[in-house]
């Protein structure tokens, strides 16, 4: 006890415990001076000889604190306090070192935590490993993924005995009513097993119950028909429309102009079917449904013991029998299951491994900088090292001492990475809401440790080459070189020149990376899509079956709609369709097809259906190939006609005219009807520039008057002046039936390639830091360079050296330099155009072209940046030099 306390007070009164040791060492001295002189000796002669057997005081004093506890904290925290007064010395290039680690670490913590959020940590489900998605394929009918068909939901969910449950749902906009303020939400109706299937209770109220689910049936047109239809409520809904209203469950709100009773609200965070979703009704699924209109999601848990193959391989055995017992509608259709996470995670991962591989590399290279950097300031202090040394400093302390100012650099951009990063995913949620579960995201404890984990890996990538050199400065060669420069070897340059090579080997890579995507993303948009997105507008419009009971409501509604937006001023044509290009939202469905006259199983093929307004084809700018558009004579008691698309007219009619043809369409329950073609539409990439030409059918939208149409508007010019007038052309007609969103068709397809330009604007940024940094590297290690051997260049100029011969000196070993790291690059560059083929459009991952430019880039770049210190090098004094000797 006595030990420890000892311990405790020279840890908290170091001061005091230093004075009680001089004390004690002043005693005992004066007890060995009165000692000897009582033997004769004189007093002086008695101190002397005192002094010689115990020592100096000060000496003593320095042995004794270093055996006292506490004395390594206080001397680390003089060496902090030393490198600290050593950065102030050069604030510019102690900022800039900040700056550039604390960018890296802020940016590559920000793409941390989205990776993180988004790829690994599991979805928040209890067990989300035995959750899958089940897709619908029919490898014959050239269909590798579909939606599932309702009507065999039930039969997977009975039969295959691998399931802990099996849910069905479906999402469409429908309109909300709160105090007469309308607005159209995504509502997903859902199978009894959906919200058992998930595993996420409600935060406040329950789930359906099974009589709820039993009566909750559905028209045709998907409307709710069923008695005392019930609601659960997302946690946004009901914060921000409802004000979190604790006693909101068990009250009405109207839905579609029907009161539905709100059963349960859901925790926020959960966004299934997707992040979109606001609210969730049932859906009685047993009853009487199709089987071969594949459009449901279709979710299951595995029972536990069951693998994803056995799972698989067991749901395929049931749909071959039903393909058995419903030839009509099941031959040839199987199932493909699929982990939950993949199909939701989808492409982002690839995207966001990528970027942050991209800001990795960015980081090092800030290091590298900030490594050259001290490199450089370090050879000012050559001498003091080797002064330090002469006096008795250890090597090991000028290598804490060296160390710790990339530490304080490193820890400083840590706090600065901290904030950027904390700021930027506030940013970055509002401006990536095309990634999923982005709404998880968070900065917490993980994306902190991360930033602690890079912060000391940066100070020792940024510091340790410095702290090592320092370590083999010699006493005798640092004094006599501070006394005159001399010419030294190749190998003091080993470290700073192999950090350059680093640098432009680094910067070619990143460069290389946005190269390839910036010409993805040119041929992405210089793709021909089939139709014209500029200067249209798209609204959807969802109407309801409780107002518009028919098709001629259906019908007055949209023709008062497009009489009032052709009014407009700048507007040139309006039309509509059930679902547009590039549009999420609009029923969007296949249904088998064949020539009149042939049998259906030998000749059908699957067609995506449109319903379109006469208008529709000018105000899309798509092309007539042959034949002629839908327009006002195709009225709902005229011969059925439609128009078809290139590809569908050379699949069925191959060499031959189809305008005149007649074809069939299997609309299921609702029967199969033949159409007369009277018209060819050029393709179009319906998904966007990466997706392939559909077969498609074009038909009049008065002769199946759908409630859903996405009504489309094009100007002379910017077609965003005509939101408000559409809104209120809206308002005017039907307050309670607003778009769900109006958009621009420029919008709708740069959307589809939003990921490719976030991921090209990021790489293209880093690649010009990576650029900077490295030409910034050359030209400083040059000028070092140039400073360094002025001797011998002024006494190579006084020996008959030309300003000609000079510049070609120093600008090749900057240019053998700069070769090596783009060698160095291409090899790297490689392999990251291999990680690069998943995102990239039209252009090869090992393109020659865009490795030859940006090596001419670098080139030109690294050229320039070695003549400036080269003309610096013309201007050296021969006379001074020899003078100075």
């Amino acid at each position: 006890m006595r030990g420890a306390w000892r311990r405790l007070v020279e840890l908290l009164r170091p001061g005091r415990m230093d004075r009680e040791a001089v004390e004690e060492l002043n005693h005992h001295l004066e007890q060995l001076v009165e000692r000897k002189m009582s033997f004769g000796l004189a007093a002086p002669e008695a101190r002397r000889e005192a002094l010689a057997e115990i020592g100096a005081v000060a000496s003593a004093r320095e042995r004794i604190a270093e055996e006292r506890t506490g004395f390594a904290f206080e001397q680390l925290a003089r060496e902090v306090k030393y490198a600290a007064r050593i950065l102030r010395r050069s604030p510019g290039l102690a900022v800039l070192s900040m700056l550039a680690i604390g960018v890296g670490i802020g940016v590559s913590a920000i793409l941390f935590t989205l990776v993180d959020g988004i790829v690994l940590r599991p979805l928040p489900y209890p067990e989300p490993d035995r959750l899958v998605r089940i897709l619908d394929r029919n490898p014959q009918s050239g269909i590798g993924r579909a939606g599932a068909a309702s009507g065999n939901i039930e039969d997977w969910r009975r039969r295959a005995g691998v399931f802990d449950g099996l849910a069905g749902y479906y999402a469409m906009g429908r309109t909300v009513s709160v105090e007469g303020d309308a607005d159209v939400l995504i509502t997903a109706q859902v199978s009894r097993d959906f919200f058992p299937v998930l595993g996420v209770p409600p935060v406040l109220g329950r789930d359906f119950s099974e009589d709820e689910t039993q009566r909750a049936q559905f028209s045709d047109a998907a409307t709710p028909i069923g008695a005392d239809p019930v609601v659960m409520l997302s946690h946004r809904v009901w914060s921000q429309r409802f004000g979190g209203d604790p006693h909101l469950v068990g009250r009405s709100i109207v839905l579609d102009r029907r009161p539905f009773r709100v059963v349960g609200v859901m925790p926020a965070g959960f966004a299934m079917p997707d992040g979109g979703v606001d609210l969730w009704i049932p859906w009685n699924i047993t009853a009487d449904h199709p089987r071969d209109q594949h459009y449901l999601g279709a979710v299951a848990r595995l029972a536990r013991g069951v693998s994803l193959g056995q799972a698989d391989d067991r749901l395929n055995a049931v749909a071959r029998e039903l393909a058995v017992e419903h030839p009509a509608t099941n031959r040839g259709w199987g199932v493909h299951l699929v982990p939950l996470e993949d199909e939701i995670v989808g492409g982002a991962a690839g995207l966001l491994w990528v970027l942050l591989a991209a800001v990795s590399l960015f980081l090092l290279i800030a290091c590298a900088s900030v490594a050259l950097l001290s490199l450089i300031r370090g050879l000012d202090r050559r001498e003091e090292a080797a002064v330090r040394l002469a006096l008795g400093a250890t090597p090991s302390r000028l290598f804490r001492e060296f160390l710790f100012e990339s530490v304080l650099l490193a820890a400083a951009g840590g706090v600065l990475g901290a904030g950027i990063a904390a700021a930027g995913l506030r940013v970055s949620r509002g401006l990536t809401t095309d990634l999923p579960r982005v709404e998880e995201v968070a900065f917490d404890a993980r994306s902190m440790a991360f930033i602690v984990l890079v912060t000391t890996l940066s100070a020792i990538l940024s510091g340790l080459p410095r702290a090592l050199r320092s370590r083999r400065v010699d006493a005798t060669g640092g004094l006599s070189t501070a006394a005159g420069r001399s010419t030294e070897g190749a190998n003091r340059y080993r470290v700073r020149d192999g950090i350059v090579v680093a640098h432009v080997a680094l910067a070619m890579v990143l460069m290389t990376g946005s190269a390839l995507l910036l010409r993805s993303v040119l041929q992405l948009r210089a793709t021909d899509t089939g139709f014209d997105p500029r200067g249209v507008l798209v609204a959807p419009i969802f109407l309801d079956s409780q107002a518009y009971t028919s098709g001629e409501k259906t019908r007055t509604y949209y023709r008062a709609l497009f009489e009032r937006l052709s009014a407009l001023p700048s507007v040139v044509a309006v039309g509509g369709a059930t679902t547009v290009p590039t549009s999420p939202l609009g029923p969007d469905f296949e249904r088998p097809v064949w020539p009149e006259g042939l049998p259906k199983d030998a000749a059908s093929v699957p067609a995506s259906v449109r319903m379109v307004t006469p208008g529709y084809v000018p105000a899309l700018g798509l092309r007539i190939v042959a034949g002629r558009a839908i327009d006002d004579r195709d009225a709902p008691q005229a011969p059925r006609v439609l128009m078809v698309s290139e590809t569908l007219a050379r699949r069925l009619w191959p060499g031959q005219d189809a305008v005149g043809q007649r074809l069939v369409v299997d609309y299921s329950t609702a029967g199969t009807y033949p159409y007369e073609v009277v018209g060819v539409v050029g393709d179009i990439r319906f998904r966007g520039p990466r997706s392939e030409p559909l077969a498609e059918i074009y038909i009049p939208h008065a002769q199946r008057s759908y409630l859903i149409l996405n009504v489309v508007v094009r100007a002379t010019g910017d077609p965003r002046v005509l939101i408000a007038p559409v809104r209120a052309a809206l308002r005017s007609i039907d307050p309670q039936k607003p778009a769900h969103g109006i958009h621009t068709m420029e919008d709708l397809l740069g959307a589809t390639y939003a990921r490719d330009r976030q991921a090209m604007v990021t790489l293209l940024l880093f690649a010009a830091a990576a650029v900077f940094l490295a030409v910034l590297s050359v030209y400083g290690v040059l000028s070092q360079r140039v400073r360094e051997r002025e001797r011998e260049i002024g006494i190579r100029m006084a020996m008959g050296a030309s300003g000609s011969d000079v510049i070609l000196w120093v600008a090749a070993s900057g240019l053998r330099l700069i070769v090596t790291g783009l060698v160095a690059g291409l090899l790297f560059s490689r392999a990251l155009g291999r990680t690069l083929e998943g995102l990239l459009f039209g252009v090869a991952s090992n393109d020659a072209m865009t490795t030859i430019g940006v090596m001419a880039v670098l080139g030109a770049l690294g050229l320039l940046a070695t003549l400036v210190p080269s003309w610096w090098a013309t201007r050296i004094d021969p006379v001074r030099i020899l003078r100075r000797g």
